[in-house]
């Protein structure tokens, strides 16, 4: 798999550059997880090594390889807005930075993988010049809802192209997307360039200390490069002329718990909180650049595959039927490392009709629409948005009809129970 000429193994850190890498974590040789065949193309799937390394010098984690972007972007299947709780996280999001930061009237607000306009739907109509960059088709679907999208990947181009047209940004934002950059300080670089003199950079990611604690390793798959904290961060920020001035971590996301930062640029009035000092001060007591926590987490993912793939075959033995509700792509991580597949989980049922009618990677699983899951009287499903159990157990048919999840992390549990 090393030698496909697609892939490229990273032998560098892509935030400071150091070559003090120390692989902690292999998953196995995967397809990209938002890559979902459909039955009849399965011979033409391919997969690539999924590991993680910690770079010893600042800090940051990321993959052993990268996929290049046309491997991920050109058919993508997630659309964030079929989320209904995610629609509403964002919105909240939106109404926080207008209320704190006041951006004028006719101010641009710039969204950075805007996917299907999820945060560019949350501003208030006519108010503010809302433009968005989407390199994926995820942004054909919000140009149809009328909004601004430039289908490029953020770089030196796209910078002179919105500074032609919109001048600067007094807010831009980046959520669920940091982590999928390879040029990370380049990255950087280009937000500083787009950033009005009063601006405000508002990114959110899943938080690598979460991901660690709660063992949500599934979070780990091709299109996240990194896994972030806010320690190599503030080093990334500083070299491009930006600086981070508060952090905070929210108990929500689209992958599950994170970390939402602010930035300015270096010269900014804005004054550095205590809240981003204090979340500083704990990723160093924790270790941030040490292999202990490494460690100890990577033992852990073994225990939890073998204890979940005891759950459902415990369950299959007894006579019960188990299937999957939800079909995000870190389930497919979650699915392929632990070997689940079409011969013990019976289909996946999904609202999003990109991924109806075709079969996770890698696994196989058929993915059907929630009305026809119904029909196949399944006893259990593993929820593999288990960041929204509380929604499905208290709201989907599937459960009301007295149909039981499996919630597999941070460690594998029925639900109602």
């Amino acid at each position: 798999m090393s030698s496909n000429p697609a892939l490229t193994a990273l032998g560098a850190c892509i935030a400071c550059g150091s070559s003090h890498l120390w692989k902690y974590l292999d998953l196995g040789d995967h397809p990209p997880s938002n890559d979902f065949p459909k039955a009849e193309t399965l011979q033409e799937e391919k997969r690539y090594p999924l590991g993680v390394q910690l770079c010893r010098d600042c800090g940051l984690s990321q993959l052993t390889h990268v996929v290049p972007s046309s491997e991920i972007f050109d058919d993508y299947a997630y659309l964030a807005s079929s989320s209904k709780p995610l629609r509403a996280h964002y919105a909240g999001m939106v109404a926080d930075i207008l209320t704190r930061f006041v951006p004028p009237d006719g101010a641009l607000c710039l969204d950075i993988g805007a996917n299907d306009g999820i945060t560019l739907s949350a501003y208030p109509s006519g108010r503010f010049r809302a433009v968005g960059i989407e390199p994926s088709n995820a942004g054909k679907v919000a140009v149809e809802k009328g909004f601004t999208i430039i289908d490029r990947f953020l770089d030196h181009e796209t910078v002179g192209i919105l500074g032609s047209k919109y001048g600067k940004a007094h807010i831009i934002t980046a959520t669920n997307v940091m982590a999928h950059i390879p040029d990370l300080p380049g990255a950087v670089k280009c937000i500083k360039a787009c950033l009005h003199e009063d601006g405000v950079f508002v990114a959110e990611f899943p938080y690598l200390i979460d991901t660690m604690e709660q063992l949500y390793f599934d979070t780990i798959y091709h299109e996240h490069v990194s896994y972030l904290t806010l320690t190599p961060l503030v080093k990334v920020f500083d070299r491009a002329g930006l600086r981070l001035f508060d952090a905070q971590r929210v108990d929500f996301g689209a992958s599950g718990p994170a970390i939402r930062i602010y930035g300015c640029l270096a010269a900014s009035h804005r004054q550095v909180t205590d809240d981003l000092n204090t979340l500083l001060a704990e990723e160093g007591a924790w270790g941030i650049a040490h292999e202990a926590q490494y460690n100890k987490f990577s033992g852990k993912v073994l225990e939890m595959k073998a204890e979940l793939v005891r759950v459902i075959d415990d369950l299959r033995e007894n006579g019960k039927s188990v299937g999957v509700m939800s079909a995000p792509a870190k389930g497919n991580t979650l699915l392929n490392y632990c070997g689940l597949d079409h011969a013990k989980l019976v289909a996946v049922a999904e609202n999003n009709a990109r991924k109806i009618g075709r079969v996770t990677p890698g696994s196989h699983i058929p993915i059907v629409d929630d009305e026809t899951f119904l029909s196949m009287n399944v006893d259990y499903a593993l929820l593999l948005s288990w960041n929204y159990a509380d929604y499905f157990v208290q709201h989907s048919d599937f459960a009301k009809r007295g149909g039981k999840f499996i919630i597999p992390l941070p460690s594998p549990h029925i639900r109602p129970n």
